[in-house]
């Protein structure tokens, strides 16, 4: 069985990512982008996946987590002959230094120290090809390392082993090694990718250190850009690191989780490939990053939602590749057991065929937020936003997936009216602002008008004391708590306060939050709670000055990290099990924004004493 996700950290460069166990295990790593077949993929199966463990062979503890400001990962082992550790990382090295080296595309380097008696390791590499559909031919190199091809992909392992010390098994397709470290000494292995032959190779005895150090002075430089510094710093430090690593650097996106197919529900069928980028997330997005300080991280993704967006237009697709690939052919690995037998596993994703309504009103809530940013929008820029006002118009009134991209019927959901508005009062805003003489400012604000209308005639449900789902509904969904968040309405206005406190009593089960409870979206069997509703909640009970109950919310999702501060995207209420895929961008999103309201209705409580 694959271990807790809450025992895993996860590496990166900001182009692909790994998952490392608490017990140093590689047990999730898709190279050379996040979306790439997996070549170590144990936690969907542990036989047929693949892995790159290192692990004391004699009996031991062990605690993981990151050294400090940084995505480097440390494991401290104490076992009955001494005590160790194991420190990885994939390398980063400096805009400048790049220029007067050579590097492979990825290294993840992984550096086992002694640090007290002589504590004995076993190291088993295990790469497979495509997600373990087949086993690779392993080359031995020699000094040169370890290759695996797979089309024009080379795969390189090295050690600063002595060479008879690792034994191949070229039937299985492992390396394993024995090998023991006292205070002071050093073992490195290095996993790199190169697209091109011959491979580049990183030097492992003289300079890896050197490259260790490089890394985690890249990320504490990084994070040092960071300008927030109130109540709950170090979560808000942690997710902003944990967003990077979903950063896609070479384009600007942002996965939504660099994993695919972990389940909703252990034993369910809700497994999906996250590997890609939602613009339903846009808007909240750009919100941290401007309002943490990370500017360029900020640019970087309107661009990318500015480029992915081209093929499509005017209309918006839900959900983009990093590249701006706009289908994302879904299909199932049927050889794979699946994480905890949760079947199937799944890559590509059928959400990129969907109509929401919604990802409109994320777009413009988004170019509007990044607005603070620039002076002036170009031609191209202006002309995209006036057309997504255009489609606005024509589409509000249409049913659509609505935000959690049903598999069942279309509904006219409330919120997917409520962000169209939202989508037409930015561009107002934008066009006022910026003098967009061409806007049809009169026909927005006619649209913008029947579309409150119809939700506050609609969308309420006077005897539920609650606005609902669908228009002319009486069933509850945890989206509606966003209607404050984007400013369609004050949280602390008597239907927003009734909304939240009956989504609180209907939808939560020991303080975490559902999407949804007895609603058909087209799937067999249920899931658990929904890690950034919880933190939705959170954050209108702040806003409305409620903020013991905000920070219970709050602070019940915190307990529910793992020792690395990671979250994922569901949480099981009774085992307090964390589910779904991980980590997630849209929950650690969640989780900067409660807690600058947290922070801000704190200190305006203790202004008022």
């Amino acid at each position: 069985m694959a271990a807790k996700l809450s025992d895993h950290a996860l590496i990166g460069n900001a182009r692909a990512a790994a998952l490392v166990s608490r017990e140093g295990a590689i047990d999730w790593c898709c190279l050379p982008e996040f979306d790439s077949p997996a070549i170590f993929a144990a936690l969907l199966d542990n036989e047929k996946g693949g892995h790159f463990a290192i692990t004391p062979s004699a009996a031991h503890s062990a605690t993981q987590r990151y050294l400090p400001d940084t995505n480097v990962a440390e494991i401290l082992f104490e076992t009955t002959k001494g005590t160790a550790r194991l420190v990885d990382a994939f390398t980063a090295m400096p805009e400048a230094d790049k220029l007067h080296a050579l590097f492979p595309d990825h290294e993840i380097l992984r550096v086992v120290e002694g640090l007290s008696g002589t504590v004995p390791f076993n190291m088993e590499f295990a790469p497979r090809i495509f997600y373990g559909r087949e086993l690779p031919q392993l080359n031995d190199q020699k000094k040169l390392g370890i290759h695996v091809t797979w089309k024009e992909n080379i795969y390189v392992f090295l050690s600063s082993l002595a060479p008879e010390q690792l034994r191949i098994n070229r039937q299985e397709a492992r390396v394993t090694a024995a090998f023991s470290v006292g205070p002071g000494e050093q073992v490195f292995f290095s996993f790199s990718y190169s697209d091109q032959s011959p491979a580049i190779l990183p030097e492992l005895r003289t300079t890896a250190g050197k490259r260790l150090e490089q890394t985690i002075n890249y990320w504490k430089n990084w994070i040092s850009h960071c300008r927030y510094s109130g109540l709950y710093a170090d979560h808000v430090r942690r997710s902003a690191l944990a967003l990077k690593l979903l950063t896609h650097a070479p384009s600007g996106a942002i996965v939504a989780a660099p994993t695919t197919s972990l389940p909703e529900k252990l034993g369910g069928e809700r497994n999906w490939d996250y590997r890609y980028c939602w613009l339903r997330d846009a808007s909240f997005t750009i919100r941290v990053l401007v309002k943490l300080g990370f500017e360029e991280e900020a640019h970087a993704y309107m661009n990318w939602i500015l480029h992915a967006t081209q093929l499509t237009r005017p209309k918006l697709q839900v959900v983009y590749s990093v590249f701006g690939h706009a289908s994302l052919k879904e299909r199932t690995l049927g050889w794979l057991q699946g994480y905890s037998n949760a079947r199937p596993v799944r890559i590509g994703n059928k959400a990129d065929g969907q109509f929401q309504l919604d990802v409109y009103g994320e777009v413009l809530d988004a170019l509007f937020a990044y607005a603070s940013l620039v002076k002036v929008f170009d031609h191209d820029t202006r002309k995209f936003a006036l057309g997504l006002g255009e489609t606005i118009c024509k589409l509000w009134d249409e049913p659509d997936n609505g935000i959690w991209e049903v598999r069942s019927a279309l509904v006219q959901h409330t919120h997917s009216k409520v962000m169209a508005w939202v989508g037409l009062d930015r561009l107002i805003k934008l066009a006022e602002k910026y003098c967009w003489k061409e806007a049809p400012l009169d026909k927005f604000r006619q649209v913008a008008a029947a579309i409150r209308t119809e939700v506050e005639r609609l969308g309420y449900n006077n005897l539920l004391g609650s606005y609902t789902r669908e228009l002319s509904g009486s069933t509850l969904d945890a989206s509606l708590l966003t209607f404050s968040l984007v400013g369609y309405c004050d949280a602390a206005s008597p239907r927003m306060i009734a909304t939240a406190r009956q989504v609180y009593t209907c939808l939560s089960k020991n303080n975490l939050i559902y999407r949804y409870k007895n609603t058909d979206d087209g799937l067999q069997g249920s899931e658990e709670s929904f890690g950034i509703c919880s933190f939705w909640l959170a954050e209108n009970f702040a806003r409305a000055g409620e903020l013991q109950k905000a920070v219970q919310i709050f602070e019940t999702m915190l307990a529910h990290a793992g020792p690395t501060g990671l979250l994922s995207e569901e949480v099981d209420p009774d085992t307090h099990e964390l589910l779904g895929n991980y980590p997630q961008g849209f929950t650690h999103i969640g989780l900067v924004h409660a807690a600058l309201s947290i922070n801000e209705a704190y200190h305006k409580q203790a202004l008022e004493v």
